[in-house]
């Protein structure tokens, strides 16, 4: 009745009506049809926000919609909109069932990008930005609950480690809300978390002894993980990752310390022992990797770092030689790549670090690019970081190599 009472509220915003405002609307099919009179008079919108919830109160609704949007209303100018965030509900009662076939769009809307994430903080330093996209990432609710007079440090022990807080909540109930059974999804994203990346390091961790790639799968299909394949070369097993940068901070600092923090364990200690020693390490996997993929695919689109296809990492065998074995081998990694058809377009590292990039990781790079297949003399060479060692940079720009600090990623 909540929704209908809202509803009513709506329309009387429109027009006045003396009976609605005498009696608000008892049921759907009154609903309906009073869009349907309103919408005889000229272009009309009507948007169901949160819409499982309204389904989940009245089980007929999608058949009343149905019915109601073959048979009344198909000439008139109506438009609407069902919305809401529960991604499985409108899987399996929205894209199918009922609405099935009528709809004439669908859309599912992405987080903010980095760049927009910033915005809200216009104080902030980038380094700030950047440490905060990794805790909010780039769902307006999340960066919301942040207060941008205060600072990062301050925002994250009082609402995202404070209990009551939206944020020291709400991947629970995320969740929770999507899964019935959230037991082992839980133990699967802290797994995935604190650095299982294989389907097997995965079920070894949760102690699983039956297949977890089933629950990974459904845990994808929600928008939870990501799966990634390097982009060149055999194919190779790919990694699972945490999809949301608000999930992996929760799941990595939170949900570990909630019995601590359930029990009066001061948030600004949890945050200065636990948090603060280990911040800038887990900013820099995968938060500022993702973060430079992204720098990169606006240069392309801009033009200012030619054309390419795809954007992503690559990771294989690479030679590494010892005394006792001259065919050892160990697994490379480049943390941005670009590939036009079989080409490696760019390799880049991605270096979140106080001290300044030196020629160790420049050399680093190039080492693994000479193994990596598509590689020649044109791939370009990009390293990402917050300073660089200035005899880098002197080289750097007479061979060619693309420098990218921190203020040029928001520039």
């Amino acid at each position: 009745m909540d929704h209908l009472r809202d509803l009513t509220s709506a329309i009387l915003a429109c027009e006045d009506d003396p009976v609605l405002r005498a009696a608000p609307l008892a049921n759907w099919e009154q609903a309906l049809a009073i869009c349907q009179r309103l919408a005889q008079s000229g272009p009309l919108l009507v948007i169901l926000d949160e819409y499982q919830y309204v389904a989940e109160a009245d089980p007929t609704l999608a058949s009343q919609l149905q019915r109601w949007w073959s048979r009344d209303v198909g000439t008139l100018p109506i438009y609407l909109i069902l919305c809401g965030s529960c991604i499985r509900f409108f899987v399996q009662n929205v894209l199918t069932g009922p609405a099935y076939g009528r709809n004439t769009g669908s859309w599912q809307l992405r987080p903010l990008g980095y760049r927009q994430a910033a915005a809200f903080f216009p104080a902030w330093s980038h380094d700030d930005h950047i440490r905060a996209y990794a805790v909010t990432g780039g769902m307006p609710h999340y960066i919301l609950q942040f207060d941008p007079a205060r600072s990062l440090e301050w925002n994250i022990v009082h609402r995202v480690l404070q209990r009551g807080t939206v944020l020291y909540q709400e991947a629970e109930l995320v969740v929770r809300e999507e899964l019935r059974e959230p037991r082992l999804y839980f133990s699967i994203l802290r797994a995935i978390a604190d650095g299982c990346t294989r389907a097997s390091e995965i079920a070894s961790r949760v102690g699983s002894r039956s297949d977890t790639t089933p629950y990974l799968k459904t845990l994808q299909s929600l928008d939870f993980v990501t799966y990634s394949e390097p982009l060149l070369g055999k194919k190779r097993r790919g990694i699972w990752a945490i999809a949301d940068p608000y999930l992996r901070f929760w799941f990595h600092f939170v949900y570990p310390h909630l019995s601590q923090l359930e029990h009066g364990a001061s948030p600004e200690r949890i945050y200065r022992d636990l948090v603060v020693p280990n911040l800038d390490h887990f900013v820099s996997k995968p938060a500022f990797e993702e973060i430079c993929r992204a720098w990169v695919i606006s240069a392309a689109n801009t033009g200012d770092l030619g054309q390419f296809g795809e954007v992503g990492a690559w990771w294989g065998p690479i030679p590494h030689p010892l005394p006792t074995n001259p065919h050892n081998q160990i697994e490379g990694e480049i943390e941005v790549v670009a590939v036009r058809g079989k080409h490696l377009v760019l390799a880049g590292e991605a270096k979140w670090k106080r001290e300044p990039i030196g020629f160790g990781v420049l050399n680093h790079l190039r080492e693994i690019v000479a193994h990596v297949p598509g590689a020649d003399k044109d791939t370009q060479l990009i390293l990402f970081g917050r300073t660089f060692d200035p005899k880098l940079q002197t080289a750097a720009a007479a061979e060619g190599v693309k420098l990218v600090t921190v203020d040029d990623l928001y520039a």
